[in-house]
């Protein structure tokens, strides 16, 4: 399901299935809508990408429809990511959207 920056439904997912790169999740595929709308948007994408890093024949990232700038400015990452104060704000949005912008759709 679509995470859109909810940090404990991914604990939850955790939990139930298993933490990726452990032997009972082996392999995870996130499909996208990791940000909007929930208050720990940052944490989430921290959380993924670290996961990705660590993993990277394990966890798999897909891009979905939130994972655009222009719905990331409609429906609150950007807001998100600014709060951070205006060079690290707009440097780390700056720095997510291109990763975004690399991931498979």
């Amino acid at each position: 399901g679509d995470l859109h920056g909810q940090f404990r439904d991914m604990l939850l997912l955790f939990h139930a299935f298993g933490m990726p790169g452990t032997s009972e999740c082996p392999r995870v595929v996130f499909n996208g809508d990791f940000v909007d709308r929930g208050k720990h948007q940052l944490e989430v994408v921290a959380v993924l990408f670290s996961l990705k890093i660590l993993y990277p024949d394990q966890v798999f990232m897909n891009r979905g429809n939130h994972e655009d700038h222009h719905m990331n400015q409609r429906y609150g990452f950007q807001k998100s990511c600014e709060a951070l104060g205006p060079h690290v704000g707009m440097a780390t949005y700056t720095a997510i959207q291109d990763v975004f912008q690399h991931l498979p759709s």
